[in-house]
């Protein structure tokens, strides 16, 4: 099917044939006898085409549909437009360029905007899922179990995610340091035993993240349902977008933390600290892992 001038601008051409296709297209247009109109399109193709110009037909993927005064249209590269027709080309490829800009970030907002109700669930299922994280995290200290979570506190200071037990040294191990060292070990030395790896403790660190996120992507959210698209300027369109794009990294950063809260309070995980708590306290460390989450 041929299609009018008027529904050109801003069809996306995906094959030669899209261009082929159009009505008043030829092949063979010859830039002496012809007077540059418009440009009404631009392309990027996979495979390579013949240039339009009758006085060219040089090979190539990337350029622009054109329009002369006598209602022909061609397709052509960008060095044959500035070459066959100076700085008329120049502007009017620019000013078209801008129209294509605006055009797409329009339909970027539109798509964004259907995104809306599903960004909200998100957000909530966030907001849920931290929630029962940090009922867990709380679940330590009205345990008792002190001892475990100033082992966690410590760990993410650190930011060593290694768990592991300090002992006294024996005889052999007391040996094998003085000849590593070249010098006599003071009694009691200690050592470290490694019990395991904690995994998810990034959490602790970027915890108090998801707060924020949930608030201000609420706020970015009600702003883009707000926003009137097709009454505003390239500059705020470009903000909004840019916004919107913040939004979904944020919300790709959250569901990460998340994440490494499900790793971090899984009950597999958490067990790893039993050799490091008080045997009176076990009990109170089997509650808490009740409460953990399954691996």
């Amino acid at each position: 099917m041929n299609i009018s001038v008027s529904k050109k601008h801003f069809l996306r051409i995906n094959t030669w044939d899209d261009i082929y296709k159009m009505s008043g297209y030829t092949d063979s247009l010859d830039p002496k006898k012809e007077k540059l109109k418009q440009v009404i399109n631009k392309y990027e193709l996979p495979n390579k085409g013949k240039c339009g110009l009758s006085n060219c037909r040089t090979p190539h993927n990337i350029g622009c549909i054109v329009e002369t005064e006598s209602g022909r249209l061609t397709n052509l590269g960008n060095d044959c437009g500035k070459k066959y027709f100076g700085e008329n080309f120049t502007s009017l490829s620019n000013k078209l360029s801008k129209e294509i800009d605006y055009s797409n970030k329009i339909e970027n907002i539109k798509l964004a905007k259907l995104n809306i109700a599903e960004n909200y669930r998100k957000l909530n299922e966030i907001e849920a899922d931290w929630k029962r994280i940090e009922s867990v995290y709380r679940a330590i200290k009205s345990e008792g179990l002190d001892g475990l979570y100033d082992k966690l506190e410590q760990m993410k200071h650190s930011k060593s995610s290694i768990i592991a037990i300090q002992r006294r040294a024996t005889k052999p191990e007391i040996e094998l340091e003085e000849v590593r060292t070249g010098k006599d070990v003071q009694n009691p030395f200690y050592i470290s035993d490694n019990l395991g790896d904690l995994k998810g403790l990034n959490y602790l660190t970027n915890r108090t993240k998801i707060k924020t996120i949930i608030l201000n992507n609420k706020i970015a959210l009600e702003r883009l349902n707000n926003f009137d698209e097709d009454k505003t300027t390239l500059k705020e369109l470009s903000k909004m977008i840019k916004e919107n794009e913040k939004l979904n990294d944020s919300v790709r950063e959250a569901h990460c933390i998340i994440t490494d809260g499900f790793k971090l309070f899984s009950a597999d995980n958490m067990r790893q600290f039993t050799p490091l708590i008080s045997s009176k306290r076990h009990r109170k460390l089997r509650r808490f892992l009740n409460c953990c989450f399954e691996s």
